[in-house]
């Protein structure tokens, strides 16, 4: 009788391991919340104005939207004229947070040219889940599609 009195405690222990690290993972999340605010300091503080841009409306409308309903900036639909000084202050702001919630990269006539997607690459390159990138009309020569495909191969970037 006393063995089957030691098998029922085990099975209490062992259900209490198993709510322990629930507890751990949400700390972890509460964790990444920054990186909105140290891409958004990162872009407005240090990086358009070592570049000599202007920061983007469509940033500042969505980093007052992160603070107002804490819906984190994961798309970066841009249709403005930017140059590569613009992306490249924008992708360098990203890169150097490693921001982790980008999923989507769309640039319609910013202008970004063969400088600003070697920016693109660059945040690419380091593996966060962007699962769109779309280039319109940003005057991109052969030179920046190598940049491109260089950044998406297999041996580049084991990730995808």
């Amino acid at each position: 009788m006393a063995t089957k009195a030691k098998k029922a405690p085990a099975k209490k222990k062992a259900a209490a391991k198993k709510k322990a690290p629930a507890k751990k993972k949400g700390k972890v999340e509460d964790e990444e919340d920054v990186s909105v605010d140290q891409f958004w300091k990162q872009y407005k503080t240090k990086k358009c104005p070592e570049y000599g841009v202007d920061v983007l409306k469509y940033i500042k409308e969505k980093y007052e939207l992160y603070q107002e309903e804490q819906e984190k900036i994961t798309k970066f639909h841009i249709w403005e004229e930017m140059g590569w000084a613009g992306t490249r202050a924008l992708m360098d702001s990203l890169r150097m947070v490693s921001y982790p919630h980008c999923i989507s990269i769309r640039f319609w006539k910013t202008y970004c040219e063969d400088e600003g997607v070697r920016a693109i690459c660059q945040f690419l390159e380091l593996g966060k889940p962007t699962l769109f990138l779309e280039l319109l009309d940003n005057r991109i020569t052969a030179l920046g599609c190598e940049f491109i495909s260089r950044s998406l191969h297999p041996k580049m970037n084991p990730t995808i």
